[in-house]
């Protein structure tokens, strides 16, 4: 996908204030990829709609911003999970991307937990 100018810089910003604020490392996050591409995926919605002024500071308010960093999270850990193996995805009806434990996942959560 192609994306504006202006949602690039945004997108670039806020990932370095994450990084500045070790918003990675205190979630043990590894990449910043699944955040990239999914503040991209945000902004431009916004953009589209015509919900956002980009030259306010503020692009989200705290309770959107709060769940675009659980998203984040939760994102980024699966497709570490996925890096790894442990995890794998298809594409429902919907397009909607659906996880699930793969053998080696479901041999590691056993052997843990038993």
């Amino acid at each position: 996908m192609s994306y504006q100018p202006i949602v690039i810089k945004k997108t670039n910003e806020i990932l370095e204030i994450l990084e500045e604020s070790n918003f990675f490392l205190d979630f043990e996050l590894e990449s910043t990829d699944f955040a990239k591409s999914y503040l991209l995926d945000k902004l431009t919605q916004k953009f589209i709609v015509g919900d956002i002024d980009f030259e306010m500071d503020e692009l989200f308010t705290e309770d959107e911003f709060d769940q675009i960093l659980k998203e984040i999270a939760a994102g980024t850990v699966l497709y570490e999970l996925k890096e790894k193996g442990l995890v794998d995805s298809y594409s429902d009806d919907n397009t909607e991307e659906m996880f699930f434990l793969t053998e080696e996942g479901k041999k590691l959560l056993k052997e843990k937990f038993d």
